[in-house]
């Protein structure tokens, strides 16, 4: 059997160098990590001296959701959350690491990785398995990848000089990119990674700094990213998008209710297939009698039930929800 052990950036572009070029492991292998991947990030600014603000922590909440799809799409083959067992979700869980005046958030990657590999093994090949969780590790905590995405977003724009890359950092880009495109999974999985990258850039201030250190150890060009709140904006800046109108039936979960209201009813749901929580008003006389009940009852005993909703979304998140009407099963 193969022993493949990956303890820094390094070691994972050249794990993914020889799967790439058609490196198979005939004989079964055993992947582990060593204090790798670990997402390290650093701000600095006025409300991070001794102090967490509250605008960050829901980029740390959905670092550990896209961790949860990786083990989705690749143990079950679809990245639907409601399929994480209560075990799943005990293993997956990651320790954020909070040092020097509340400003370094650091957390290891390496335990829910190593689950995810071991538990899709009897799902997909070993190779394109371990091609998955890698590329996952790299597109997530390196440095090279952040700044990649963010020279993209800078592209036609005055600012892209400002976002430099090496020649070494170019050709592992190549690498990560082949990789991603073999990967069905990834794929599935670019979309929140880039989403999470652009959630923590607009929580940014115009004066806080955002610092991501470097972590190859061969390319001594390779330099940490570091970019201010005003330019990495200006940086991602697109002409604002109007939110598209739709309905929408799914199952919920009720997470409070306010029923006293006097322009009507206003409740907290969470959308049991992913686990988005989001708030929908309930207008006077919108429902029945018998669906305020249903509403109540579920409510309190947090059962699933099934809701349709006139919603506005855009960038796949919800800005207004009207509830049309109430499932009474």
């Amino acid at each position: 059997m193969k022993k493949l052990v990956i303890s820094n950036e390094d070691q994972a572009i050249e794990a993914l160098q020889k799967l790439l070029a058609g490196e198979q492991f005939e004989d079964g292998i055993h992947l582990t990590f060593e204090n790798w991947p670990i997402f390290n990030i650093r701000i600095k600014g006025d409300d991070f001296e001794g102090s967490i603000p509250t605008r960050i922590m829901p980029t740390i909440l959905e670092l550990q959701s896209e961790v949860n799809k990786l083990y989705c799409v690749t143990r079950y083959g679809e990245a639907n959350l409601r399929k994480l067992t209560k075990e799943d979700r005990e293993k997956l869980e990651l320790i954020i690491k909070v040092d020097k005046g509340s400003s370094i958030y650091e957390t290891l990657l390496q335990d829910p990785l190593y689950k995810a590999f071991q538990d899709a093994l009897s799902r997909m090949s070993p190779e394109l398995l371990a091609i998955t969780i890698i590329t996952f590790g790299v597109l997530i905590t390196s440095a090279f990848m952040w700044k990649h995405w963010l020279k993209n977003q800078a592209e036609g724009k005055s600012l892209d000089h400002q976002i430099k890359m090496s020649q070494l950092e170019k050709e592992k880009i190549e690498v990560v990119t082949k990789a991603s495109n073999i990967a069905p999974d990834i794929q599935a999985l670019t979309q929140g990674i880039n989403e999470l990258r652009q959630d923590v850039i607009t929580k940014l201030k115009d004066a806080d700094k955002l610092q991501m250190p470097a972590k190859a150890k061969v390319d001594k060009e390779e330099e940490s990213l570091a970019i201010d709140g005003a330019t990495a904006k200006e940086i991602t800046y697109k002409p604002r998008e109007t939110a598209q109108e739709k309905i929408e039936t799914d199952e919920y979960l009720i997470r409070s209710a306010d029923f006293y209201r006097k322009d009507g009813i206003r409740i907290e749901v969470k959308r049991i297939r992913d686990e988005y929580v989001f708030k929908a008003d309930v207008p006077v006389n919108a429902i029945k009698h018998d669906q305020e009940k249903t509403l109540r009852n579920n409510g309190w005993a947090k059962k699933p039930v099934k809701l349709t909703l006139l919603v506005r979304e855009l960038h796949n998140r919800i800005t207004s929800a009207k509830l049309i009407s109430v499932d009474e099963q």
